[in-house]
């Protein structure tokens, strides 16, 4: 419940001052990361007969004291109240999204869409608009939600089309799109991730969406049976990103499809797989590591290489024998007819 004042709230002052010192000595600190302290001088200032904008400012600056500490929920409950209770204030939607944002980095995602959503009814600031929507998209993602993920960045492009956050946008659209493809088995929903992706290399050239999306689209074009151009993307991905935890397991990938079409090259890249292993860091995902079953598929790629060149030089001596024969056959249906035949 906000304090009654008896007279104008900028003469409220308490032994420490006036509430504009708390709040200013409360950001000083802040800067110095003495949070504990801070948080003491924001609780300070709210405990005196604060305005509107004031106990804002407050619970804000008490909510950042949270954060240096790393306690996040703390911090999303002061943000929460200070957009609920005082729903007219301008940073109301900024403080939604800024709880949401902590929300969703302590990987409460339901409770990050919810504030993300509000945020969005608030009419936010055109500032806080494109990241507003994509981290909501990535949160609907994380929860499985890759069509309503779809449904908030469908438009970006076209809203926000010199944004700089239009490159991670199109490659979280693709993602979402490709999950979306995956889950109901729907060719045509894969090939609109490849287009996006392809949008997206081709306009964004450089940029570390980029250079992701050659992996993700990898992994796409290997689900539609295009296994040599999936190859090529995964190698690509690993050329430009030599020192990413996932370059190993997309040599890998590489080498299993071309595995029966190459098997010489293919050796060869999980040769280079394991290689990068041992010397890249890990990936967070377990599932991104190598498989175990790699020596095993190099052995094969090496003897498969070994059996193409034997299958090859017996082609070769085949085909030369057939031309030699052809040749003969040839020439003696030319050769003149004996004498007195």
């Amino acid at each position: 419940m906000a304090l009654v004042c008896p007279g104008p709230a900028i003469f409220a002052q308490g032994f420490g001052g006036t509430v504009a010192d708390h709040l200013v000595r409360g950001d000083s600190l802040l800067a110095q990361k003495k949070a504990a302290e801070a948080i003491v001088q924001f609780q300070e200032a709210r405990s005196l007969c604060a305005a509107p904008d004031e106990i804002v400012s407050a619970l804000e600056g008490e909510a950042r004291g949270h954060l240096l500490q790393d306690e996040m929920l703390p911090a999303v409950g002061l943000l929460e109240e200070a957009a609920t209770r005082f729903p007219d204030d301008p940073r109301a939607s900024n403080l939604l999204y800024q709880a949401g944002y902590v929300s969703q980095s302590a990987r409460e995602f339901d409770k990050a869409i919810d504030l993300y959503r509000r945020a969005l009814a608030r009419n936010p600031t055109p500032d806080i608009l494109p990241r507003l929507k994509l981290q909501l998209a990535l949160a609907l993602r994380m929860l499985g939600r890759p069509g309503e993920a779809i449904e908030v960045l469908k438009d970006f492009e076209k809203d926000f089309p010199d944004h700089g956050l239009l490159p991670t946008a199109l490659y979280q659209l693709a993602i979402a799109t490709h999950d979306l493809g995956a889950g109901n088995e729907d060719r045509t929903k894969l090939e609109e991730a490849v287009a996006i992706y392809r949008k997206l290399i081709e306009k964004f050239p450089g940029r570390p969406a980029t250079i992701e999306a050659h992996f993700e689209l990898g992994l796409v074009l290997s689900e539609l049976g295009r296994g040599s151009e999936g190859a090529d993307y995964f190698t690509k991905y690993a050329s430009m990103n030599p020192t990413s935890p996932e370059a190993p397991v997309a040599l890998e990938k590489a080498a299993d499809l071309l595995l029966l079409r190459s098997p010489k090259q293919s050796a060869q890249l999980y040769a280079l797989a394991q290689i990068k292993a041992k010397s890249n860091p890990k990936p967070s995902d377990p599932g991104w590591a190598l498989s175990r079953w790699l020596p095993a598929k190099q052995t094969l790629a090496d003897t498969l290489s070994r059996v193409w060149v034997v299958a090859i030089l017996g082609l070769v001596v085949l085909g030369a024998t057939a031309l030699a024969c052809r040749l003969i056959v040839k020439r003696l249906r030319k050769a003149p007819a004996p004498a007195g035949a």
